[in-house]
């Protein structure tokens, strides 16, 4: 795993603090919410444990807080649509998980130099599959956002997964939110098997 300098490290320790707290199976408080988890399913068959207070967003809400055509196929969020995460599928490519990692990462860094990259590296879900993922603060007009994007391949297909909130609710959310991500795994879809 990449790591850079002593942010990192604060971001560590601020990190496993509120781990301490915070947790899938026993709730969070986080910026003064009240959160629960639960599993949650998807088309095309995918199940990740999320907040149960999300839902998906609504498409005009969607269009607005996405506005590229392309937007993901799957948004889930806060009530006030600050808290997010996407979901979308695309086929599998040839690379291996490592040289999609640097890829992916690469395109980011090269289309916004500005942002700050905290941590890339791939993990071993409890499922057995594996993810790779990243995680950088990006500049916004009301204020800078922690994203945390990741990948895995399921069910024949490649899982693009991202995360983001207000940075100031980075500590709160950045433990949990990687500790969902080793929740995700493949599950039949209606009909099959």
């Amino acid at each position: 795993m990449q790591t850079y300098g002593d942010e990192e490290i604060i971001r560590a320790r601020v990190a496993a603090q509120a781990a301490n707290r915070n947790s899938l199976e026993n709730g969070a408080e986080i910026g003064g919410d009240s959160y629960r988890f639960e599993e949650r399913e998807f088309p095309p068959g995918f199940a990740i444990v999320l907040p149960s207070s999300f839902d998906e967003l609504a498409p005009e809400y969607a269009r607005m807080k996405y506005p590229y055509e392309n937007r993901p196929g799957i948004i889930m969020s806060n009530e006030e649509a600050t808290v997010n995460f996407t979901f979308d599928c695309a086929a599998v490519a040839a690379e291996d998980l490592e040289l999609r990692l640097e890829r992916y990462s690469s395109n980011v860094k090269r289309m916004r130099s500005g942002y700050v990259f905290f941590s890339m590296g791939i993990c071993e879900l409890d499922s057995g599959l594996a993810a790779a993922h990243y995680d950088y603060r990006a500049m916004a007009i009301d204020g800078d956002i922690y994203n945390l994007s990741f990948f895995a391949d399921i069910g024949g297909k490649e899982l693009f997964g991202s995360f983001n909130c207000p940075i100031d609710q980075q500590p709160g959310w950045e433990p949990l939110v990687r500790q969902m991500i080793m929740t995700l795994r493949p599950i039949a879809e209606s009909g099959e098997g």
